[in-house]
């Protein structure tokens, strides 16, 4: 199967909500967000979303199949960082490259701009944790109770990439 990763824009905003409300609804425990608070968002705030941040789209049979953002930090003394959010593949696209060539691309664009990449990732997400030793990342520590879910808490990774060292 082919697919075409491309960075969203604002009038990609209906693509991004499809997106983002899968990945609310399948894997819950992965995001800080809940499908109910963002199901009521209205269309313009994903519009507005895409135009803050770095967004990239994973289109395979002419719908968006996945994402993966990215936002360069602004205070003075953490420019130099940014931190990948929000990467998600729909179920039957998985194990196909996507989420590896969405990070790509997420990668290629914060080289230019930052010296190195944060990210979070569940802890239990093993897919998700080989992906990104795959491509670099590497573990420097764990958040314990990083999110709750009713009375549930989950643990995150913490990852980052040298870009420049």
């Amino acid at each position: 199967m082919s697919v075409i990763i491309r960075r969203l824009g604002p009038a990609d905003g209906d693509d991004y909500r499809t997106i983002r409300l899968a990945a609310l609804a399948t894997a819950p425990e992965a995001f800080g967000s809940t499908y109910a608070a963002e199901v009521v968002r209205p269309a313009a705030a994903f519009a507005e979303r895409l135009s803050q941040a770095v967004v990239f789209g994973a289109y395979g049979d002419g719908q968006i199949v996945g994402m993966a953002g990215y936002r360069r930090h602004d205070g003075l003394k953490d420019q130099h960082k940014g931190s990948v959010w929000g990467v998600y593949v729909e179920p039957r696209w998985r194990g196909q490259g996507v989420a590896g060539a969405l990070m790509e691309a997420v990668i290629e664009v914060a080289r230019g701009e930052v010296e190195q990449l944060l990210l979070a990732v569940v802890q239990g997400n093993d897919g998700a944790l080989a992906l990104y030793r795959r491509l670099g990342f590497e573990v420097y520590g764990v958040e314990p109770r990083a999110l709750k879910a009713g009375n549930t808490y989950l643990d995150e990774a913490l990852m980052v990439l040298f870009l420049k060292r």
